[in-house]
């Protein structure tokens, strides 16, 4: 009777742990596991290697669970017939059934993953010698199954990113967090995938104050062009970049050096970064080095174009744009037949005030001239079409900030400025 009890104890007993820990292995989640660190390291750890690899835990625990189930049955079954005679085997048998399904297995395995972050921290070191304890049982399985099973497959690809980014969906769908802050998670995760030639300015856009200009001419063409900080070159090689100066520091220079020509003694050192560096590194050395840009080169030191930390910022939240960012709409009339118009106007308002038919008027005219020219023009390059000559005046981020139109033949009667 003794030898009865002890085997459909154990049976029970070993059944339902198994499944508890199998439950809860299969449902606890990154996160969980990070909190789980966070409180308890050591059993954080062991949660860590085996999410890393489940082969090694998994297989412990089968091997565990179906043993209790098989010598468990065995043994309980034949006791019982020796005890109560085989015309009530089949009773018991229907009845043990029952209690292991419901008591083992169902029971068990909705209570680990309802409960897996509670009962994690307890079972983390049995499982631990559990699979230390069964290792060269799993890996004399192994061996046995491995003509079956193929060419080994390439590991997955992590999926707490994606994890991360499915989190904050849910969350803005309960509420929890608004789309914007939800556009920034999902941001700072991809950060790591993006490479910064992906993010900068093309060399083509940037604009950089060359070092033989004077003091005055460099605060003229930095005031045109209304950044805060200009990278610096060598004359009129873009390949040396010397830094780069403020624009608050040249007035101030100005105003206390007004007979200093050269700008030189307020130039900045600046930062180089290949290509392939990766957008989380950037942001990592422009928060440790306190800068706000870097000139991006290749191996050849050839210099590829900028970045900036506004750059980076615009990854997590979206387009930034300030008051000189967005395309003026205005039109002024001047002498002559002459418009003084903003990159953001709109081609359908341009067509009614020049009386032209231009073609496509669903964009802007910085959209539109671009188009033209296909190509980002430069300040002071010239466009005609339709009898009206496009003057670029201004660019502004790869866009047209302003542009002056004078008509090539008679001129065009001014109208009031819109």
């Amino acid at each position: 009777m003794t030898l009865f009890l002890l085997s459909v104890t154990l049976a029970l007993v070993i059944s339902a742990i198994c499944s508890v820990m199998e439950a809860t292995l299969l449902s606890l989640t990154p996160s969980q596991v990070a909190d789980i660190a966070k409180k308890e390291p050591q059993a954080g750890s062991i949660w860590h290697r085996f999410k890393a690899n489940i082969q090694p835990p998994i297989a412990a625990i089968l091997l565990l669970n179906t043993a209790a189930h098989t010598i468990g049955a065995s043994v309980a079954g034949s006791q019982f017939g020796e005890i109560f005679g085989d015309k009530w085997i089949l009773v018991f048998s229907l009845i043990f059934t029952f209690v292991m399904l419901q008591f083992t297995e169902i029971l068990p395995k909705t209570l680990g993953v309802r409960y897996n972050r509670e009962v994690a921290g307890y079972i983390a070191k049995p499982l631990n010698i559990v699979v230390l304890a069964l290792n060269p049982f799993t890996k004399a399985i192994h061996f046995i199954n491995r003509p079956f099973e193929g060419r080994s497959l390439k590991p997955e690809r992590s999926a707490t990113i994606e994890e991360i980014t499915a989190l904050a969906g849910l969350a803005r769908l309960s509420n929890q967090i608004s789309s914007y802050q939800e556009r920034i998670i999902h941001g700072a995760s991809r950060l790591a995938e993006i490479s910064v030639d992906k993010i900068m300015i093309p060399v083509s856009q940037v604009s950089f104050l060359s070092s033989q200009q004077s003091i005055a001419d460099a605060i003229i063409a930095a005031h045109i062009e209304a950044h805060t900080r200009y990278p610096v070159i060598d004359g009129e090689n873009f390949d040396e970049v010397l830094g780069y100066v403020n624009f608050k520091e040249m007035i101030y220079f100005m105003r206390t050096n007004p007979n200093d020509p050269s700008f030189r003694g307020i130039i900045r050192p600046v930062g180089f970064v290949s290509p392939d560096t990766s957008a989380a590194d950037l942001v990592k050395g422009f928060v440790t080095d306190h800068v706000h840009m870097s000139i991006v080169r290749d191996g050849s030191g050839k210099t590829l174009g900028m970045v900036t930390f506004e750059d980076l910022v615009e990854e997590l939240v979206g387009d930034l744009q300030d008051e000189f960012d967005r395309l003026p709409r205005m039109a002024h009339a001047l002498t002559g037949g002459t418009w003084m118009l903003g990159g953001g106007k709109p081609m359908s308002e341009v067509v009614a005030m020049l009386k032209k038919p231009f073609s496509d008027v669903s964009e802007n005219l910085s959209a539109w001239l671009i188009r033209q020219f296909g190509r980002t023009p430069k300040p002071g390059e010239s466009l005609q079409r339709e009898g009206f000559e496009f003057t670029i005046r201004r660019i502004r981020r790869g866009q047209v900030f302003e542009v002056a139109v004078r008509p090539l033949t008679k001129p065009v009667s001014a109208a009031p400025a819109i």
